[in-house]
């Protein structure tokens, strides 16, 4: 991992910053979650539509196979495809052309599987292509196998050996990562070694939706949804209260760590303003002065910040009568603005967004500087500042719970509702 401030650009943007974080009043953060639930419920199952299950792999160089279960409409029918990630379902297109398949993804800039039947068989064989301005182009080896249906305890082909004892991952870990530092992860097992639930490394994003197996001491997790493709293998002290292992990105960004049974910890991060300041620059801010307004960092390519804004939508629905502004400041490290417009614009259309959206053009290496320099301790995005009508910050958060962290979620949901309501009430005349 590359050190330094373009290191940090890089490390902080594998995955959208995610998390709370405590602002200026530290006394507001919200109370700690309750201990994840010991067993897995039953991921819900959409109906079926024609077609045939694959179980999909795509190669990790030095590291392993990541699995999903994917399906895809019969040869000659173009339409959905869609991936099952435990409780996920991750939409596709796809479009067949004789023996050939193109399945493209919903995300910004490209994700797209291109694969063709195998002679003589059912097997699918190609590559899946992520193309966004941080790494550029990602090229893995696809293949996918034909299933009966997907079966969650057989997303990995592992198996624990004749004599291993039983353990448990149910629960929350503290992790501890050799280039971010403290993260934390929750589990929930099933009685047949099925494991569903979420990572969040650092002050970066939640790794959203891993599924997988526990098959004695070894623990093997992955999600794929065309934005991200995530692999964790780990191995389990006897006990059941360690683990160590290594976290996968794409095969591009890979991290050792470890971590330690914890069902009492709670992480928060630190974003926040320099002290001694009281107010933040950001491009087209001061259009709003006068109003409360929640400002929003953010990157079109950036799952964290898609999970975001429907909750910025209901909370600009509830107060925009009111008084409440929301604008969004897009960094999605090109400078190719043309190119950029046109994501926002998508972007824009998918969430159906009402309020202004801007762009800063920086690469992964100007990025650090065009933050805005009032704020530290950020580590991703995205990051969200609610602003009193007299232009001072009231609070800084950075990153997002997303659907996969269910208390998490929700709390993290009730806190922006009350300190939204209490923006709106201390900007009224």
């Amino acid at each position: 991992m590359v050190i330094g401030a373009f290191g940090r650009v890089l490390s902080t943007l594998v995955v959208c910053a995610l998390g709370l974080a405590t602002g200026c009043k530290k006394e507001s953060a919200p109370p700690a979650s309750p201990p994840a639930t010991q067993a897995v419920k039953p991921a819900p199952v959409p109906a079926e539509e024609p077609g045939t299950w694959y179980r999909a792999q795509l190669a990790f160089d030095g590291i392993g196979d990541l699995p999903f279960f994917l399906h895809v409409p019969p040869i000659g029918q173009n339409g959905r495809a869609y991936v099952r990630n435990g409780e996920e379902t991750a939409d596709f297109q796809a479009e067949w052309r004789d023996n050939e398949i193109t399945i493209t993804g919903p995300w910004s800039y490209t994700s797209v599987i291109e694969a063709q039947v195998r002679p003589g068989t059912n097997v699918l064989e190609g590559t899946w292509t992520r193309d966004t301005p941080l790494w550029g182009a990602v090229v893995r080896t696809f293949t996918a196998t034909p299933i009966t249906a997907p079966d969650p305890r057989t997303r990995f082909a592992v198996a624990a050996a004749a004599d291993a004892k039983p353990v448990s991952v149910a629960g929350t870990w503290r992790f501890q990562f050799d280039t971010h530092k403290e993260g934390i992860g929750t589990f929930e097992q099933a009685s047949d070694g099925v494991v569903r639930g979420y990572i969040k490394p650092g002050q970066l994003g939640d790794i959203r939706f891993l599924a997988g197996n526990l098959a004695g001491s070894k623990l093997s997790l992955s999600t794929f949804n065309g934005n991200s493709a995530n692999l964790v293998l780990s191995e389990i002290s006897a006990d059941g209260k360690t683990m160590s292992g290594m976290m996968s990105m794409q095969n591009v960004w890979n991290e050792k760590f470890t971590a330690t049974k914890a069902d009492d910890y709670h992480f928060v991060n630190q974003v926040r303003l320099k002290e001694g300041k009281k107010t933040v620059s950001l491009r087209g801010l001061e259009k709003y002065r006068g109003k409360p307004t929640i400002a929003i960092i953010f990157a079109t390519w950036c799952s964290s910040c898609n999970d975001a804004y429907p909750l910025f939508k209901q909370l600009y629905a509830t107060y925009h009568d009111k008084g409440l502004e929301v604008m969004g400041v897009a960094y999605d490290l090109s400078d190719d603005e043309k190119m950029n417009l046109a994501e926002l614009e998508e972007f824009r259309a998918k969430h159906k967004i009402p309020w202004e959206l801007l762009q800063v053009p920086c690469t992964p290496e100007t990025w650090a500087k065009a933050m805005p320099p009032e704020l530290e301790g950020w580590d991703g995005l995205p990051i969200t500042m609610l602003i009193r009508a007299d232009g001072t910050v009231q609070q800084v958060f950075g990153g997002w719970f997303g659907p996969a962290t269910g208390a998490e979620g929700e709390r993290l949901r009730a806190w922006f509702e009350e300190q939204t309501k209490e923006l709106v009430e201390s900007s009224q005349p």
